[in-house]
């Protein structure tokens, strides 16, 4: 529990083990959701050494840099303050190769939980000891994948990382919330069929039960560093519509698992 007494820190992962699939864009809108929802005090961890998600948070709050957490030596200033704080990527991201790195990691990232009610992370395209790292703390993971011929592989190792991430934490359980199409065009026969495809090979119990579609809007809000929501032009109340009830699911059934784990 957090010194005031509420509920514990929550920690949730968005990866999937290629880029261009919507990592990004879902993690950064996850985040900004949830800062909205009651104050929530919330920690954006960028872990990927390209920085897609620091430049997207840019309007945000400026905490210390997620390398920091893997460096013992390394002071963490933190604070208690509403809204989002990023741990912003930077070049000593792309050092962290070693077990012993992972373990510093696991050790630092503990003091968070007095201080944040969610912890957001961005991964990499690749399995590494960043990504090894945030499935470790995970309570949560959620996958945007595309619908693409190769679609069926990636969620199989995605699969297998889990696996191994729970292996490296003493076998507890990851809460895998599903594969998440994102960025599909539903004009698109072939698309649609890839989705069936991989839904058969996964089982439905691994598919989330929406998708997100190709927009334009959603390109322009991350330009504009804010939520889709913020946007006025065109098309921006249908992306809203289709993003916000996205994200509450995501949410409610971190909830709904909690309390059933409680």
């Amino acid at each position: 529990m957090n010194p005031d007494g509420a509920a514990p820190m929550r920690t949730i992962v968005v990866s999937l083990l290629k880029g261009g699939v919507g990592k990004t864009f879902l993690a950064t809108h996850l985040a900004w959701y949830l800062a909205e929802r009651d104050g929530n005090r919330v920690a954006f961890l960028d872990l990927d050494p390209q920085g897609s998600s620091t430049r997207r948070l840019a309007g945000e709050r400026a905490g210390w840099f997620a390398a920091d957490l893997f460096d013992p030596e390394a002071r963490l200033d933190l604070t208690d303050a509403p809204g989002i704080t990023v741990f912003a990527a930077d070049p000593r991201l792309q050092m962290v190769k070693a077990a012993a790195d992972v373990r510093d990691f696991l050790g630092r990232f503990p003091a968070l939980g007095a201080h944040f009610d969610h912890i957001v992370i961005d991964t990499g395209p690749k399995w590494d000891e960043l990504t090894l790292s945030a499935m470790a703390v995970a309570d949560a993971v959620i996958a945007p994948v595309q619908v693409a011929e190769d679609s069926i592989e990636c969620a199989k190792m995605l699969l297998t990382a889990l696996k191994k991430a729970e292996g490296a934490r003493g076998g507890r359980k990851v809460d895998f919330l599903g594969l998440l199409p994102s960025m599909v065009n539903p004009f698109d026969r072939r698309e649609m069929d890839n989705a069936v495809k991989l839904a058969r090979a996964v089982g439905q119990k691994l598919m989330f039960p929406a998708f997100i579609k190709a927009r334009p809007t959603y390109k322009h809000s991350a330009e504009q560093h804010h939520p889709v929501w913020r946007e006025t032009g065109s098309g921006a109340k249908a992306a809203a519509d289709e993003i916000r009830p996205i994200l509450a699911e995501i949410v409610r059934r971190m909830d709904d698992r909690r309390l059933s784990a409680a």
